[in-house]
Formats: C-alpha cells, structure tokens, sequence
C-alpha cells in the first residue's frame, strides 16, 4: 500500500509535469504559426517573383520593339 507521503510526492511530480506538458504544447502551436506564417511568405515571395519576371520579358520585349532591334 502506497503511504500518503510518497501519494503526495507522486501527484506533486504529475502536476509538474502536466504544467511543463502545458507549455510545451503552447510553445508547439507558435512554432506552428510561425511555420505557417513563414511558409505563407514564402509562396507570396515566389508568387511576386514570378509575377516580376513575366513583367520583365514583357518590358524587355517592348524595348527591343520601340528600338526597332525586334527578330
């Protein structure tokens, strides 16, 4: 049979756990935002390059036609 002492050491550690277990899971869900976050920026970033580049050729393409030097 389990004494009161060693009972009450026992949930003392479980509760220290859970808090520790608690924080955790809260520091894993704002790494998780901070992930999606960052991923988020990430596919706006390659969306405005791409979008960047496109506009690139276009206006590389009307240059060589205002200079007369088009294929």
């Amino acid at each position: 049979m389990i004494q009161r002492y060693e009972w009450e050491q026992t949930v003392t550690k479980l509760k220290k756990v859970q808090k520790e277990n608690d924080m955790l899971r809260g520091q894993i869900d704002m790494l998780q935002r901070e992930a999606d976050y960052w991923e988020h920026q990430a596919k706006y970033l390659d969306r405005t390059c791409t979008k960047l580049e496109k506009n690139t050729m276009q206006l590389e393409a009307q240059l060589k036609l205002w200079k007369g030097t088009a294929p």
